[in-house]
């Protein structure tokens, strides 16, 4: 990991925190456990999934994934403070249907006055997520 050339010392220990505690969190992903990492009110935005606007949802959103792909992991690869929170770069890996997925990923968090994120925007390339059509 490392951390935000050009800004503060708080500002980067802030985005430290929240980045162990995410990368802990996927090392065992449980939808009880997300108020590690999110706040009660957090907007999630994500490709191929609905935008949610809560814990509450959010745990219903992941629950609903972690059925899809029981064994899905991530594995951080590096993070950056930024003046409203953090951006984490990752690889997440399982099983859907018997045969392996991976995709890599970033996330932007906004983080809360307490370390918790209140908003979420993933980016990645959903194209190899996507079921196949045949011709």
């Amino acid at each position: 990991m490392n951390g935000g050339a050009g800004r503060d010392d708080a500002t980067v220990e802030r985005a430290a925190d929240f980045a162990r505690r995410f990368a802990d969190w996927w090392a065992a992903p449980a939808p009880d456990r997300l108020d590690t990492i999110l706040s009660e009110r957090v907007r999630l935005v994500a490709p191929l999934l609905p935008t949610t606007e809560s814990l509450a949802d959010a745990e219903g959103a992941f629950a609903t994934l972690l059925e899809a792909i029981p064994d899905l992991t991530a594995e951080v690869h590096r993070w950056g403070a930024t003046a409203d929170g953090v951006l984490i770069e990752f690889t997440l890996s399982g099983t859907a249907g018997g045969a392996p997925v991976s995709w890599d990923a970033v996330d932007r968090f906004v983080l809360g006055a307490d370390g918790l994120a209140v908003e979420r925007v993933s980016y990645f390339d959903s194209a190899s997520l996507r079921p196949s059509n045949p011709t």
